[in-house]
């Protein structure tokens, strides 16, 4: 049985000793559905530091932010290559058809460092620093479109319009299937799809993404695609195919992560007067603010590959293994974080979000810079808001957790 396949195993693995199994379905875990992160909390407490699950095909899941470190930095042993594993697949690592895949998160090093590097400018603090009008000009056209009405669905209403839309900008893919796009991400990165259905959603992403390949091949703009088509792959420019592989990886990362970090970080301020008195009144607080926001909320859970047997922590893995490297749950880690329910600003330890090693989240000082903006501009802005007492957030989980609805309210 697959890996990720949606159903769960009748038997355990002969190798996974018994005290390791713990059931946790990570797409329909009821308390998860609940409170992602509050059941992230509890898997530190409850089970064991990498444990077993027999849902969604039977796989590993790791939670100790030591472990995952060790683990990110070792792409020889745990790779982020999925392919060729003997029945395994892992969702947004999928390859739609022979001799595609993303990149460069679908390649280990050094064909990863080369894969990566053409990224890395484009993405740099500075280049993204010019965005920064942009992304005000954004968010305050947004915020204009919500605030005389004193409630929204900040999800639909700015969450999801505002990264992505300056996301598919800055890449040159179309603006104007926003909604279409993101049902696409979400399908994609969700764990309980199946095989056949999400080899459909992979064509159809990259059915769209073909067609701006296509038109920058013909005649290039300022935007990452274009430059893309022209980087320096040891010594040669990219093939069709690897454009394909790169936009997917960027369509995927431009259309998740920030929505939701955003989103659970806004349902916080919307639970806590005070911390939003204290950063209305002295908003040079903000970065330090937005850093413990990511710690304690989460998005990614990157799967890896088992290459060879090796032992792990005290645990036996075998060739072929898949692992989930529970990032939002190593940011609950004791050993790492001190009191880590608290919400503490100025802490020293790392956090986990943006993952580790060779596979750092590329994008992550877009994703700062406009978490700074939009916080800005949010809280200068809208006055005191909170949940909407009748219609609580909802949740979903699978290779992200995600909202789906927040709806807030305003006087």
């Amino acid at each position: 049985m697959s890996a990720f396949s949606g159903q769960k195993l009748n038997e355990i693995p002969a190798h996974v000793p018994p005290e390791l199994v713990y059931e946790y379905d990570s797409s329909r875990d009821p308390r998860m559905l609940e409170d992602p992160h509050v059941r992230m909390r509890s898997l530190i407490l409850e089970a064991p530091p990498i444990f077993f699950s027999p849902y969604n095909g039977g796989h590993w899941f790791v939670t100790r932010k030591k472990a995952i470190m060790d683990i990110t930095m070792n792409p020889e042993v745990y790779s982020n290559s999925l392919f060729g594993a003997p029945g395994a697949h892992a969702g947004e690592h999928e390859a739609p058809q022979p001799g595609f895949m993303m990149l460069p998160i679908s390649v280990d090093p050094p064909q990863h460092t080369a894969y990566r590097t053409p990224l890395n400018q484009p993405l740099a603090a500075k280049t993204v620093a010019a965005l920064e009008a942009s992304i005000r000009t954004m968010t305050n056209e947004l915020i204009d479109s919500v605030l005389g009405a004193g409630r929204c669905d900040f999800l639909s209403s700015i969450a999801e319009p505002l990264p992505v839309t300056l996301f598919m900008k800055l890449a040159g893919m179309p603006t104007n299937r926003l909604a279409e796009f993101r049902e696409l991400a979400t399908q994609a990165t969700s764990a309980t799809v199946d095989h056949a259905t999400r080899e459909q959603i992979f064509k159809r992403i990259a059915g769209i993404l073909a067609e701006s390949i296509k038109s920058r091949q013909e005649k290039r703009e300022d935007d990452l695609i274009s430059r893309l088509l022209d980087a320096n792959i040891q010594g040669r420019n990219p093939t069709f195919h690897e454009m394909l592989g790169y936009s997917i990886t960027l369509f995927l990362g431009g259309l998740e992560t920030v929505v939701n970090a955003l989103s659970f970080g806004i349902r916080h301020l919307a639970r806590d007067q005070e911390l939003q008195a204290k950063l209305r009144a002295d908003p040079s607080l903000l970065p330090g603010a937005i850093e413990e926001l990511l710690r304690l909320y989460g998005i990614a859970c990157p799967p890896r590959r088992v290459t060879r047997d090796v032992v792990c922590h005290g645990v036996e893995l075998k060739q072929g293994d898949v692992l989930l490297l529970l990032l939002p749950a190593a940011n609950y880690d004791d050993a790492a974080f001190p009191n880590p329910e608290q919400f503490i600003m100025g802490r020293t330890e790392q956090h986990m979000t943006f993952n580790a090693g060779p596979h750092r989240c590329v994008g992550l000082h877009l994703a700062r810079l406009e978490m700074k903006v939009f916080y800005q501009e949010w809280l200068k802005r809208v006055p005191p808001f909170r949940l909407d007492s009748q219609a609580p957030p909802r949740f979903t989980g699978g290779f992200n957790l995600a909202v789906t609805t927040l709806p807030l309210v305003w006087d």
